[in-house]
């Protein structure tokens, strides 16, 4: 299970938002337990996940989700939005979650990679 870091408790960052997207996060943070121990840290506009550095982000929208997700390797998919290389050894991947069923064995592992790399 997450374990929960909250630096903006007083503010739900799905407030607003409809409930297929508080659904799909659901599905997505359910995905995510399966890799390990993760840590989810709310912040304002965003929430992050941790192993012992964060691996991925979602920013919440009206009808879906941005997930960013951090790997050692370039990723070339259709489903990558944009790619941004940080430094000589890391690449942010930007991803738009629609539905349910994007949430699919190939994201899993492109974010169990991000996971275990984040070690």
């Amino acid at each position: 299970m997450l374990a929960t870091n909250t630096y903006l408790a007083s503010q739900d960052i799905f407030d607003g938002k409809r409930q297929a997207v508080r659904d799909l996060y659901n599905v997505l943070v359910d995905g995510l337990d399966k890799l390990g121990p993760v840590q989810e840290i709310k912040k304002a506009i965003s929430i992050s996940f941790e192993n012992r550095r964060p691996f991925a982000t979602v920013l919440i929208r009206n009808r879906s989700i941005k997930l960013v997700l951090r790997t050692q390797h370039r990723i070339d998919s259709q489903r990558i939005l944009s790619v941004d290389r940080i430094d000589n050894k890391s690449f942010d991947h930007t991803i738009l979650l629609d539905s349910k069923n994007e949430i699919d064995d190939e994201l899993m592992k492109w974010l169990g990679e991000a996971y275990h790399s984040s070690k």
